[in-house]
């Protein structure tokens, strides 16, 4: 079962998430969205650790012209967003605001709550068990804690390969190299 289902209901378009942890990703989604996958992985490594966001986004942004012809600046992204009050929410800055964790493919990793950003010091296409951790601590001890972490943060996930290679070819077919 897949946690984005093709809406069935006449009149009604879009997914949405409901029963799983997994995305649906077809070969079309796929071209259109290939984080996706990994998306599933970081929410995977999370539900691990039992700290599951209230939303889990992938998507597409596009700064600038977007008009036909026209070229704005697109970023794939990944947002998990923890919002306030969440239990999984120890520390009181967090608690108080929520908790969001981003990745940009032209970005990386960060982690916003309370008005504070941090970009975390990991892999582009860390390890999910790795941002897992991350996500853990800032939630327990806040995003600025200096208190001892696991090491691992150099790891990069296992499948970034082939989401390197998807990325690619999602910039050659954004910037029309591809037909």
């Amino acid at each position: 079962m897949s946690a984005i289902e093709e809406a069935r209901t006449a009149g009604v378009s879009g997914k949405g998430i409901r029963g799983s942890v997994q995305l649906s990703v077809d070969d079309a989604t796929r071209a259109t969205l290939p984080q996706i996958r990994y998306g599933d992985a970081v929410h995977a490594a999370l539900a691990e650790l039992v700290l599951l966001p209230d939303t889990l986004e992938a998507g597409m942004r596009i700064e600038g012209d977007s008009r036909p012809g026209r070229l704005g600046l697109r970023e794939l992204f990944l947002r998990l967003e923890w919002l306030p009050g969440h239990d999984d929410l120890v520390q009181a800055e967090a608690s108080a605001s929520g908790m969001t964790v981003q990745w940009s493919h032209l970005a990386g990793w960060s982690m916003t709550a309370a008005g504070d950003l941090v970009v975390l010091a990991a892999d582009d296409l860390a390890d999910p068990a790795v941002i897992a951790e991350a996500v853990m601590h800032a939630a327990l001890c806040g995003l600025r804690c200096t208190c001892e972490r696991s090491p691992g943060q150099g790891a990069r996930w296992d499948q970034a390969v082939y989401l390197d290679i998807a990325l690619v070819r999602y910039g050659e077919r954004v910037d029309g190299v591809l037909g």
